[in-house]
């Protein structure tokens, strides 16, 4: 079972106790790649095409989410095409988006990838934390599958598949 254990520290001129208040403000991130659906991934290889680079950045865990997420730009810079547009309803209320596959793989959880049919494509990476862009939500389709625990008295999370 991959699992995934984060604990916010305070600098070191605050003697690195762990933080719950950096934890209340970046909120559960993991470090994660975005790449082309496998299905994608082997018609180029099938046609001899290179495949495009992974995108590098962070996942944010949003429990408010019903579906998982990914930057629209991210994904279509990689050559993405939609399969398909839907309705949500966001923070800025309800708006339609473009639904693609995509590959997700997480590299602090060694051997761990998860292939979606259908991520609703939002445009998220405007949001950073220090220099590395929020590029995927984890919504509740991907939570279903996993043990979440949110522990802000100690700024730590844990993510369990």
């Amino acid at each position: 079972m991959p699992v995934f254990n984060s604990l916010f520290y305070d600098s070191p001129a605050q003697n690195n106790q762990p933080s719950p208040a950096i934890l209340a403000n970046l909120g559960p991130i993991v470090p994660v790649e975005i790449s082309i659906p496998g299905a994608l991934a082997e018609l180029y290889t099938k046609q001899g095409h290179a495949l495009p680079q992974p995108k590098a950045g962070l996942a944010l865990v949003d429990t408010g989410a019903s579906a998982s997420c990914v930057d629209d730009e991210v994904i279509t810079q990689l050559g993405v095409n939609p399969i398909r547009t839907a309705e949500i309803h966001g923070s800025a209320g309800q708006h339609q988006v473009n639904v693609y596959p995509a590959h997700l793989r997480f590299p602090s959880m060694p051997n761990f990838e998860i292939e979606f049919s259908a991520a609703f494509g939002v445009n998220i990476n405007a949001q950073k934390v220090g220099d590395q862009p929020i590029i995927a939500l984890l919504g509740r389709d991907l939570l279903t599958h996993c043990e979440l625990t949110y522990n802000g008295t100690l700024g730590m999370f844990t993510l369990a598949f």
